[in-house]
């Protein structure tokens, strides 16, 4: 029986993956303890806190289920190291990264724990002749063991063979080393270029070091500063100022330098506001709400799809969903408009609505309310003549 990896670098390339993007190999990892570009940085931030902050929730059908043994293990506590938030954006950051996330189970059927498994640690095998898959974990210490495939859980968003995943950061390969370039350069202007609002020029006379000093401490002294500010300015016939203006091709530069920016935020699905570049003609509502629909929708499915079938795979009609109430966030008065709305509509009770409004229930606020206002269209001519005293069918016992 052979064995191929599917994957396997014991270096950390982030450095070199993020500076100078130096190799093509799709299957490296990128260790997270190099991030040095801020736009990479932000765009794993941005993504990893709201994968993080919105909780796993099990559902049988179509509705929430009332038990659910698996709600504190994946929120919560998935062990004694760490709380369920920082599992969570562990396993997003290194699947924006490395295109592989991994978490171990201890007991598929009755999980217990689920632990945080670093890339790093990971490799990943395959058989030639049957494709079965095997998962080795190693420590510090080069010992490795041998991990059942159903205990792993394998998180990859784009992959070409569906077993492991390729990471977005091979796709900004040029883009990084051409942001980088640029900054090397405004870098160079501003620390190397000469800074200067104006140039003094004394007519007819060759100065010395001390001399050009003296003169240009005393003409500073009468006219720079706040003080001195929209006050004419009086010299002799032997001198000359001349103001100086910074190269407007570098200003253009420095206005320009966020086409990288755009770029990696393209490749995250992020927009390119929340990188903070500005963008025009662009709702923030609209956009938010493009974001969590186009963009986080997918990566949740990434963590659901998983979870479902590594520890749902012996049930029916069983799946786990992203609650995502907290990134529909809205100012407190169309929140509470929107509550309003559900009770009167009858789509929620008084005290669901006051929960969503962090208020403390109420007696008797755990019924639905309906309007006497509306009837079904079947019985609209019954209700009419009830209503006008001519007929005397009840609508009830239609």
């Amino acid at each position: 029986m052979f064995f191929k990896p599917v994957k396997k670098d014991p270096s950390d390339a982030f450095l070199d993956a993020v500076v100078s993007m130096q190799t093509d190999d799709s299957s490296v990892y990128y260790g997270a303890n190099a991030i040095n570009n801020s736009d990479v940085f932000s765009a794993i931030r941005i993504l990893a806190s709201d994968v993080a902050s919105s909780p796993i929730q099990l559902l049988r059908g179509e509705t929430l289920a009332v038990k659910d043994k698996y709600f504190n293990l994946l929120n919560k506590k998935p062990n004694d190291l760490i709380d369920g938030f920082h599992l969570k954006f562990a396993l997003m950051a290194n699947l924006l990264l490395n295109g592989n996330a991994y978490a171990e189970i201890d007991d598929v059927d009755n999980p217990r724990e689920i632990k945080f498994v670093k890339n790093s640690s990971m490799t990943v095998k395959q058989d030639e002749d049957s494709g079965a898959l095997i998962y080795e974990i190693s420590n510090s210490k080069n010992q490795t063991r041998r991990v059942k495939p159903s205990h792993i859980l394998h998180f990859k968003y784009f992959s070409q063979d569906g077993v492991t995943g390729v990471s977005p950061l091979m796709s900004l390969r040029d883009e990084l080393n051409l942001q980088k370039t640029g900054n090397k350069m405004l870098m160079g202007f501003y620390k190397n270029g000469i800074s200067s609002n104006g140039v003094l020029k004394v007519n007819k006379s060759d100065l010395d070091a001390d001399a050009k000093n003296h003169i240009r401490d005393e003409f500073e002294k009468v006219n720079a500063g706040s003080q001195n500010s929209s006050r004419t300015i009086v010299m002799d016939s032997s001198m000359d100022y001349t103001p100086l203006e910074i190269n407007a091709d570098v200003l253009k530069l420095v206005n320009s330098n966020d086409w990288s920016s755009k770029q990696i935020a393209k490749v995250f699905g992020l927009s390119t506001y929340q990188l903070g570049v500005e963008e025009n003609h662009s709702s923030v509502s609209q956009t938010n709400l493009n974001y969590i629909n186009g963009t986080l929708s997918h990566y949740f499915n990434v963590f659901s799809a998983e979870l479902d079938f590594k520890l749902l795979s012996n049930t029916d009609k069983q799946s786990f969903r992203f609650n995502t109430d907290s990134l529909f966030s809205v100012d407190p008065q169309t929140a509470t408009k929107n509550a309003i709305q559900a009770v009167q509509g009858g789509l929620i009770t008084i005290n669901e609505a006051r929960r969503k409004m962090n208020l403390s229930p109420l007696d008797g606020g755990d019924q639905l309310l309906v309007s006497l206002n509306y009837v079904h269209l079947d019985n609209m001519d019954n209700y009419q003549n009830n209503k006008d005293g001519k007929g005397e069918t009840n609508i009830n016992e239609q």
